[in-house]
């Protein structure tokens, strides 16, 4: 008798399983109507993402010659304290410029390889915008050797990916188009078949 109640137990989580099971189902089907297309772009997807991350790569690089385009137009020469509290991407320091002002940029110190903080260093800023502010003799050629070792990590895994992911395709469609054949050439047979053994009348008497 003590076992009943676990019995009902059993059956009332089995019954609440059967019933969200039936709930979430449609949902996991329209789910994988959706993702089933991108499934068999999943080549091109994977190499759309590379040439996006590329292209980001490479607007880095732009954009930090476009900030050394605008210092070297009206650049101004000062000495920079490194401050603690800073960290690659963002190293902050604070120097002072011709005109007097002590400014400490909020984006920090472009090109800071190497800089400790308490130390001196030279930088160079745009007198018309001083939150521009660079490491003296420093360009954006600083950034280029990681731009291209990322892009060549990049495309050393997208290559190949997007490469595996087509012969999958590709195998899986073959598979597929030898599938269907079968079943058109088995078909095929099945229906010679019933026409040359089709059976003559029951009944019939040769005259």
């Amino acid at each position: 008798m003590r076992r009943l109640p676990r019995i009902g137990v059993v059956t009332w989580l089995r019954a609440l399983v059967r019933r969200a099971r039936a709930r979430v189902a449609p949902f996991l089907a329209d789910a994988l109507e959706l993702i089933r297309p991108a499934g068999r772009r999943a080549p091109e997807i994977v190499v759309v993402v590379g040439v996006v991350v590329s292209v980001l790569l490479a607007l880095v690089l732009v954009a930090a010659a476009r900030n050394d385009a605008h210092i070297d137009a009206a650049r101004g020469d000062a000495v920079a304290e490194v401050l603690e509290g800073g960290s690659r991407p963002h190293v902050y320091v604070r120097f002072t410029t011709v005109e007097g002002a002590v400014l400490t940029p909020e984006k920090g110190v472009f090109y800071p390889r190497g800089l400790e903080p308490g130390q001196l260093v030279e930088v160079e800023y745009d007198r018309t915008d001083p939150e521009l502010v660079r490491v003296g003799g420093r360009t954006w050629t600083e950034g280029l050797v990681p731009v291209l070792l990322g892009l060549l990590v990049l495309w050393a895994v997208v290559g190949p990916s997007a490469w595996a992911l087509a012969r999958a395709r590709r195998r899986r469609r073959e598979a597929a188009a030898s599938a269907a054949r079968w079943r058109s050439d088995r078909a095929a047979t099945r229906t010679d078949e019933h026409e040359d053994g089709e059976p003559e009348m029951a009944g019939a008497v040769p005259r």
